[in-house]
This record gives structure tokens, sequence and C-alpha cells, in this order.
């Protein structure tokens, strides 16, 4: 059975007896491996150990019993697979951040999302990782596609490690990194180089591709998008490299290294009460599956031409940008005045985000929406919790007028039902609607 397979199977197992005394063990047996080859496999799928990834599990439904059942803490801690309540407690704790107590209290809400069996389809390994140190060409191209073909052909034979990453752009033209092994410097040389030069020694998620672009950009997805998302780790300051491996002095597999660290903190979703926005926002759609990446760049551009050319000072003073995708169309737009007017010859809208409760989780993957729109909607289905009829949307926020990854937050937002509900202490207080 092909590895990624039977990981699924293990998942399943999981998630219909999560419980019960899981003997892991016991699943090694069952997929006759063993149990040391269990612990590779799924973490380098998961990015969780299989014990971590149980406890996660069975904390996240222990929270959904907190806010949403009566049931006591006696209880769900014993559901939970502790032996005591104190056990629970600091499980409970290092996990989520707070006690039981306080999670039931708050408007906070913690998931941890099981991994999906349609969504296994690279292994992961993470581990230490040296980058040599290595010469540096930089490659200048007015064309993005197929700059990495060319940069590599630009180099001449190379007896050591070849790696390459994208550079920093120079008015229209693009730049791609190669980045050579030095084998052939003197131990003097290279003692030189050292100290000049800078050798990359941490923690990276790597996997391996096939040298087409179809699959390298799958590649970059999975692993940013969907196994980062869902993993123990969060990406570092550190760049990231791609390792070209070579056959017949041609490249035809990549090895990709996405730097890592133990994730600080657990993403939570809030339930707040969101003031009216209003934004200047284009509109695209796209006819073919692979088409959405284009149909975002062009309505974003759309938006841009349009306030340059009329309305340049809103360019310049505002700090929240807005993206929304569903079916086959995008939405962007800038954050404008509940009383700015479009002319009637702008191809413009102004949308108004209705105030009300609405469900926020904050990401720090820049990547596609969908991936956080996902959570939010399972999320709101395991806990039954009625929302409006309306798409995810994400906003945007930058700091300091900057716009690297230090200083853009971003959150993700959907509407949900909420109901009036009599209280002593407020005469309209509001609660959730179960769905």
């Amino acid at each position: 059975m092909h590895k990624s397979s039977y990981i699924n199977a293990v998942l399943q197992y999981i998630e219909q007896n999560i419980m019960s005394e899981i003997a892991i063990g016991s699943v090694a047996k069952r997929h006759f491996i063993s149990l040391s080859q269990l612990y590779r496999d799924f973490y380098s799928y998961t990015g969780h150990s299989i014990k971590q990834y149980i406890r996660k599990r069975r904390i996240s439904n222990a929270c959904e019993k907190i806010k949403c059942s009566e049931i006591s803490l006696s209880i769900i801690a014993d559901e939970s697979g502790c032996q005591t309540q104190q056990a629970f407690h600091k499980q409970f704790k290092s996990i989520v951040g707070v006690t039981p107590l306080e999670y039931r209290q708050s408007d906070t809400y913690f998931y941890f999302y099981p991994f999906s069996v349609d969504e296994i389809s690279i292994a992961v390994k993470v581990g230490n990782e040296i980058i040599p140190e290595c010469t540096t060409t930089k490659f200048y191209d007015s064309c993005l596609i197929g700059i990495e073909d060319k940069a590599i052909a630009s180099i001449k034979e190379s007896k050591g490690r070849i790696f390459g990453r994208n550079g920093k752009q120079i008015g229209n033209q693009f730049c791609y990194e190669v980045m050579t092994e030095n084998v052939e410097l003197s131990s003097e040389r290279k003692n030189a180089l050292h100290s000049c030069q800078e050798q990359y020694s941490c923690s990276f998620a790597s996997c391996v591709v096939d040298y087409y672009e179809q699959d390298i950009n799958e590649g970059w997805n999975y692993l940013y998008n969907t196994w980062l998302s869902k993993s123990m780790f969060e990406q570092s300051d550190v760049g990231y490299f791609e390792e070209y491996l070579f056959k017949n002095g041609k490249p035809y597999r990549l090895k990709l290294y996405l730097p890592v660290q133990k994730r600080k903190s657990t993403h939570h979703i809030t339930v707040k009460q969101l003031s009216e926005m209003s934004f200047v926002i284009a509109r695209e759609k796209w006819d073919n599956p692979r088409g959405g990446e284009n149909a975002e760049h062009k309505a974003s551009e759309k938006v841009i031409a349009f306030l340059q050319e009329r309305y340049p000072l809103i360019i310049r003073s505002t700090n929240h940008f807005y993206v929304c995708t569903y079916e086959n169309t995008y939405e962007c737009g800038l954050e404008c005045s509940d009383t700015f007017k479009l002319t009637q010859d702008s191809e413009l809208e102004i949308l108004h985000i209705a105030t009300g409760q609405y469900a926020v989780m904050s990401d720090d993957c820049f990547g596609d929406i969908h991936v956080g729109g996902d959570k939010i909607d399972l999320w709101l289905t395991n806990n039954s919790i009625a929302h409006e009829n309306e798409p995810v949307f994400a906003v945007y926020e930058t700091l300091n007028g900057k716009y690297d990854a230090d200083n853009i937050i971003m959150k993700l937002y959907k509407r949900i039902k909420m109901t009036k509900t009599d209280n002593s202490n407020a005469k309209n207080s509001i609660k959730i609607q179960p769905l």
C-alpha cells in the first residue's frame, strides 16, 4: 500500500475511535509496519506526531462540548482520555492557552482541524538542513515565466549542489538567484568566505517534486497552504530555497525547502461585532480551474489603475485591502469612506460590509484564502452555528506603511446568525443561533 494511502486509513481510524483508547502499536500492526515507521510517516505527512495529533483532536472535541453543552468538565475530561481532571486541565491549557473554565467564559473558539484524506498528496520531511556556502549569480529577465530555466542554463557546469530562489525585482526586470556550492575552494578561502557569506543551518520542511511547472506550483501550494497551515509549525524568517536535482546534466526533480519553526500560538476563532466597512472593488471571472490567480491579479490592477488616475489619495491613505472569492469570481478592493461615490463611467463598485456578528480568524499564510475559508466553514458546521449564506472574505491590514510579511495582518470573516434572548442583566443581549 502506498504510504499516503495507509496514512489516510490511519487518520480515518483515529476519527472513528477518537472517544476510545487507541493503541498505537496495534495501529502499526494493522498496516504491517513497525511502530517507528508509523511515527516517521505520520509526522512526514501531517507535521504532527501521532500522539500529539490524537491529543489535539480530543481537546478540540472537548472545546466543542465546553462551548455548546452543559456537560460537566469532569465528564469531558474523562471522555478526552485523561485519567484525572487535573491532567485534563494541564493538557487543555498547554494546547489551547487557557483553562477549560476560562475557555467556556471567553468569546474565543479553538478548533484543531483534522487532516482530510483528500489533502494528503506529498510527503514532507522536517529537520535541520545545511544550505552550504555558495556563490550567488543573479539572473534578470523581463519575463517571469521560464526565468528559472534560463537562469540555470546560463550557469556553467558545477560539481557541487545548485540552489535557486526568486530575487528582488528591479523595475520591470524580474530576478532569479542561482546559488552554486563552493566545492573547490581551499580551506583558507572557505574560512575567509565564511565570514562574509551566509551559511544557512535551520529547520526546513522539504519535499521533492518533478521538474515541471505545474508540479512545482502544486508542491509549493501544498507545502505552504495545506501542510503548513495544519501542522505544528509556522514559517521562520530564513528565506526559502529550491535545490536542483540533475540527471544526464539536466534538472529532472526539485527539492523545495520551506524554513519553519515551532508554532508560537494556536489559531483561534473569535466571534466579534463588526462595524460597517466600505470598499471600492472590482470583479473578475475566470473560465478554467487554473485561472483564479489571474482573475485576482486583474481585479486588483483594475482598482489600482482607476484610483491612481482619479483618487490617488485613497491609495496613499488606506491600509485595509479586501479579497473575496466564490464560484468563478474574484473581488478585490481598497477601503474607502462610507460617503465615497464613483463616477457613472466607472467599472468599479462600492461594497458595504454589513454591521453584525462575524466569526473572525487571523491567518499567517497569505496565500489561497480558500484554505482559511474552509477552516471557518468546517468550524461553524462542527459547532452547529448557523451562518449567513455569504462567502468568507479576507481583510489585509498593513502596518507602518510596509507590505512585507512582518507588517501584514490577515483576517478572515464569516457573518453568523444571531438571535436576541432575554437576560436579567441586559435587555437586548445576543447569542449565537444554533443550526
